[in-house]
């Protein structure tokens, strides 16, 4: 029998995403182990995410571990992989999506928060929309895995977390929240999605192809090559989704200004990359300068 070596970060919403690539793996007939390994943002944990330099900072160190042939595939959540990948690695498959919103873990929902109320978020693209919504609350750096940082919630550190519902349903986590909506909480690219990674052409990547879920694959792919061509690292304040009505696609990019309380949205259907990357060269063309946006899309 073939047999998948899975490797993960230690926290346990990424455990339980590998335990999910793995129940997948043994229903087809594919033995599975996970091997658990610390990444760089688990051990510095006091620096805000938007501040941290370089990209990848929770998969680098477990996609080095591929490429070496310590384990076989990698599982992440899609949205921590930075636009490009190591040369020799791909994303093999996606599973299929969960929800992409955004939640705040609050007693009240976001509109009955009186005002001077604590949000605890490290994402610059939700501090950024938190201030659009409601400039009378106080963003707060927080950092942690999803347990840890509820349970600063619930120790009264926070009025209030922001956090990926995804999280919260592959964990079975009961507890207060309200879900917020894309028009004004826009999620990340690749929220929602879990990835396996691998070498391309290994042994691997033909047993874990098969675990592909199309639509959730596709999705992951626009909104990827969205993020490559306007050069946003994950510390941008971007939010881009991919969504289907019917048989069209729609690709939809919000950008924050670096510099302001603005914002602009750029949307198209999209069949392919091409489309994609006809669709970003009309937004670098229209970004305002004084958004802060350089030509690649990076300040």
């Amino acid at each position: 029998m073939t047999h998948i070596k899975i490797g993960t970060r230690p926290s346990r919403l990424a455990v339980r995403q590998a335990e999910m690539v793995a129940e997948r793996l043994t229903a087809a007939g594919i033995d599975a182990s996970i091997h658990r390994f610390n990444s760089s943002g688990d051990i510095e944990r006091s620096t805000p995410l938007y501040r941290t330099p370089g990209t990848g900072i929770f998969v680098e160190e477990i996609n080095r571990r591929v490429l070496s042939g310590e384990v076989d595939v990698a599982v992440h959540s899609a949205k921590d992989l930075p636009a490009d990948l190591p040369d020799g690695l791909d994303v093999i498959s996606v599973l299929p999506r969960e929800n992409f919103n955004d939640v705040l873990i609050a007693e009240r929902p976001l509109e009955e928060l009186p005002a001077g109320s604590h949000i605890g978020t490290s994402s610059l693209r939700r501090i950024k929309e938190l201030s659009m919504v409601r400039p009378d609350l106080v963003a707060e750096n927080i950092r942690g895995n999803i347990d840890t940082r509820i349970q600063k919630y619930r120790d009264g550190d926070y009025d209030g977390i922001i956090l990926a519902e995804a999280g919260i349903t592959r964990l079975g986590i009961s507890i207060k929240y309200h879900r917020l909506g894309t028009e004004a909480f826009m999620p990340a690219a690749n929220q929602g999605v879990i990835a396996v990674v691998g070498i391309g052409g290994s042994s691997a990547f033909s047993a874990v192809e098969r675990l592909k879920n199309q639509d959730a694959q596709f999705a992951m792919e626009m909104e990827r090559e969205a993020m490559r061509r306007l050069n946003l690292g994950c510390s941008m304040p971007a939010g881009v989704m991919c969504t289907r009505s019917g048989a069209v696609w729609t690709l939809t990019v919000r950008l924050y200004s670096l510099n302001t309380r603005e914002y602009r949205d750029y949307a198209s259907s999209v069949r392919n990359r091409q489309d994609v990357d006809d669709f970003t060269v009309g937004i670098l063309e229209r970004i305002p300068p004084e958004f802060g946006y350089g030509r690649g899309g990076t300040a």
